[in-house]
């Protein structure tokens, strides 16, 4: 593959990551495990946000060291739009002033660097492509997501404000969707397009008339050495779940779900977390007697949170919007079987091999058949353990390895479709009267002749 004209290097790539922190997970993880993967094979420039990630970065490279192939751009920002960020009828607003300064700084880095393609990775929102698009660079855009909608028929399990705003929210995807002529036009111009889900894919081929391609947005970088022994595990079923304490979690789907559990079914429930609605959620618990099986853990460190699926028999995902989950993966990473709604991200991950997914119709119905999955799984071991193996088996291609790379392949492809471009061209003015140039010109005075 040729590099602009010098083969004596590696490809230069400028990746837009304003979330990008190690040792993190969701995006910023993703920000950062893609940054790594790249940088095995290509010369990596790193956009990210002073604010977020840089004393979070620069102690991490104080500790470790520098890592060969990889340099950091942090991008700053004002008071003013830190504040915006945390309002979130305008944290858009923000985010795009953020992306305006990063095209700043691309530009004249690009002055200096001579990159030879872009990709602009998180946030992933569909919603906000940045700008490197507008560079005379191959552009590729993704994992994004964001385009699914919370269940119509779901809105109630959402309460009167999360309805309101779920509902209001759904609207607004659509519109964007359908009018947003800068997304629009970020797409078409991206030399690959990248959904992290089959339901963002189908959402931008139908509403943005963009053509993508399909990878997951999160994974992880190991996965446990074997699958647990179900068999050998006494005692009441441990079950866990993780998330933000918001309506699209839907934490209440589970703590009805374990209310109608049957008296024979003993069962002790851990939920990490923090949100605005973690007081509804406790007095619902209380309500339907969960109450005395549930832990509340609060939110805790990426590390600490990671050895909770340690402990789990069990891990049960009832979002009823997400892009992916990153939770799914991890506990798959972990062998733990998942329980999951049929739909968005989860539909794509979760399979039969490695857990059990419920239909999504209306919240009554959910909530039964969330029960009798967990009541079935709870006497049946053997079945919990060939879903562990399942499990493991199923995570080897989220592997972060593995993702960075089938990107890396992307961005080879990237390439060396832009040389074989310049070789066309250079063909075509090296021999202007090749025998293709002149039977273009006599189709071309053919369709003319016809026409008039």
């Amino acid at each position: 593959m040729t590099v602009t004209g010098d083969e004596s290097r590696r490809a230069r790539l400028l990746l837009s990551a304003f979330l990008c922190r190690p040792g993190a997970g969701s995006e910023s993880g993703s920000g950062w495990n893609r940054a790594l993967q790249a940088a095995e094979e290509f010369d990596t420039w790193v956009l990210c946000d002073e604010h977020l990630n840089g004393n979070l970065i620069r102690n991490y490279l104080q500790r470790h060291g520098p890592i060969a192939g990889l340099e950091f751009i942090f991008v700053p920002c004002s008071r003013w739009e830190r504040f915006l960020r945390r309002l979130p009828a305008v944290c858009y607003v923000a985010y795009n002033l953020w992306h305006r300064h990063a095209f700043h700084a691309a530009r004249r880095l690009h002055e200096r660097l001579h990159f030879d393609l872009t990709h602009k990775l998180t946030l992933n929102t569909f919603r906000e492509p940045g700008y490197l698009w507008c560079m005379d660079l191959p552009f590729v855009w993704g994992p994004f997501g964001g385009t699914q909608i919370f269940p119509w028929r779901c809105l109630t399990e959402a309460g009167f404000t999360g309805s309101v705003s779920e509902g209001f929210r759904n609207l607004v995807n659509i519109f964007q969707l359908c009018f947003n002529k800068r997304v629009r036009r970020a797409g078409q111009k991206a030399a690959v397009l990248l959904a992290a889900s089959s339901t963002n894919q189908k959402d931008f081929d139908r509403w943005c008339k963009c053509s993508s391609s399909r990878m997951l947005d999160v994974g992880v970088s190991r996965s446990a050495p074997a699958p647990r022994n179900y068999r050998q595990r006494q005692g009441p079923l441990r079950i866990l779940w993780s998330g933000d304490f918001r309506p699209g979690k839907a934490l209440s789907l589970l703590i009805k779900a374990l209310a109608q559990l049957p008296d024979d079914v003993p069962y002790e429930l851990r939920i990490l977390g923090r949100g605005p609605l973690e007081n509804r959620w406790r007095r619902l618990a209380r309500r339907q007697g969960v109450q005395p099986h549930a832990t509340w853990m609060g939110f805790l460190p990426h590390e600490e949170a990671m050895r909770q699926y340690d402990w789990a028999d069990l891990f049960v995902f009832t979002s009823l919007r997400d892009t992916s989950g990153t939770v799914i993966v991890e506990a798959l990473a972990a062998g733990v079987p998942v329980v999951c709604l049929d739909h968005q991200g989860a539909h794509d991950i979760v399979n039969k091999q490695c857990g059990v997914t419920v239909p999504v119709t209306t919240p009554r119905q959910i909530v039964r058949q969330l029960s009798q999955v967990i009541a079935s799984l709870a006497h049946d071991r053997d079945r919990l353990s060939q879903l562990s193996q399942g499990a493991l088996d199923r995570v080897q291609r989220y592997l972060w390895s593995r993702q960075g790379a089938a990107m890396a392949a992307i961005y080879h492809r990237v390439l060396n479709d832009v040389d074989r471009t310049h070789e066309d061209r250079a063909r075509a003015l090296a021999a202007p009267f090749s025998t293709q140039t002149i039977s273009a010109a006599v189709t071309a005075v053919t369709g003319m002749i016809t026409w008039t």
